[in-house]
């Protein structure tokens, strides 16, 4: 009797601690934890609110958790279960940006910190700017036309380009002047023997596709002669590295002049020659005057003639 009271007590406790337990042993616990994070501009250090934030499982690849940061660019995930995470930011005009975040249920709770994302607009380190060079510059001593940026100049000649040029002013015939004086012009700085005799004939000869700048100077300095009570004009060529033999003829012809002229340059090596031939033909102005002479006769009558 005993051994029946003392078996029906060992299995009354077992079935006890059964239903207690279950058929697993021990009962298992959960453990949640939270995430916390504070968006920054990465520029300005300014909190960024409404940025959209997405939790998703590395094991899964699926979006678990999410949420969009306050005012002060804060935010809190709640109920996060002990995994490896991938934590998303995005926000318009922003790159999006990707935090591994991993919890253990000896640790279930994160403070990412301070996160900077960079912003995809007006990222000057990967723009490369271009422009044009203006067509007029005002310097400390001098004006400079850049005839090389004006579009217009191709086909003529250093006339052509003259007559383009601020506070010059060319005559028919091809006469510079400037400010109502006479002028110096000098060829990348130095004179030229081409300019020793007619200026007006000398510039019908270089072709407007070989001058780069104009340099207008109307306070010469002690180094240039006093030539040209006006001021100096300095025209600046293209460097040409090209080697062989090159040359432009050009021609005009108007009801007051013609004119053409021809240039022939030949390069090898460090030799450079150069011919320019040039002519100007002008024709002569008649005018008619007409005189009247009144005679008057005694009778009152009066001819003209």
């Amino acid at each position: 009797m005993k051994r029946i009271l003392l078996l029906t007590f060992i299995l009354g406790i077992f079935f006890k601690a059964q239903a207690q337990f279950g058929m697993g042993g021990a009962q298992k616990s959960t453990v949640a934890g939270r995430i916390s994070i504070t968006v920054l501009d990465s520029v300005s250090k300014k909190p960024i609110d409404y940025a959209t934030i997405s939790l998703t499982s590395v094991k899964t690849s699926k979006s678990v958790n999410g949420g969009v940061t306050d005012e002060k660019g804060k935010l809190t995930i709640q109920n996060v279960a002990p995994d490896s995470y991938k934590l998303m930011i995005g926000f318009m005009g922003y790159k999006t940006k990707t935090v591994l975040v991993t919890t253990t249920p000896a640790k279930p709770d994160v403070n990412l910190g301070n996160v900077v994302i960079v912003s995809t607009e007006n990222n000057l380190a990967d723009v490369q700017i271009t422009g044009t060079k203006a067509i007029i510059e005002n310097k400390i001593d001098r004006m400079v036309y850049n005839a090389e940026a004006d579009g217009t100049n191709a086909g003529g000649d250093a006339t052509d380009v003259m007559r383009k040029v601020p506070m010059l002013s060319v005559d028919p015939t091809g006469n510079i002047q400037l400010r109502g004086g006479a002028v110096r012009v000098l060829i990348n700085g130095k004179p030229s023997g081409t300019m020793a005799g007619s200026v007006a004939d000398a510039l019908k000869m270089i072709p407007a596709e070989q001058i780069k700048t104009v340099e207008v100077i109307t306070s010469p300095s002690a180094k240039y002669d006093a030539e040209g009570s006006g001021g100096i004009i300095n025209i600046i060529t293209k460097k040409s590295n090209a080697q062989g033999v090159s040359g432009s003829v050009n021609a005009a012809a108007g009801t007051r002049q013609n004119n053409g002229s021809f240039n022939l340059t030949a390069k090898t090596g460090r030799l450079s020659v150069n011919t320019s031939l040039g002519t100007n033909l002008a024709y002569p102005q008649k005018s008619l005057t007409e005189f009247i002479t009144n005679t008057t006769y005694l009778n009152g009558t009066t001819n003209n003639i």
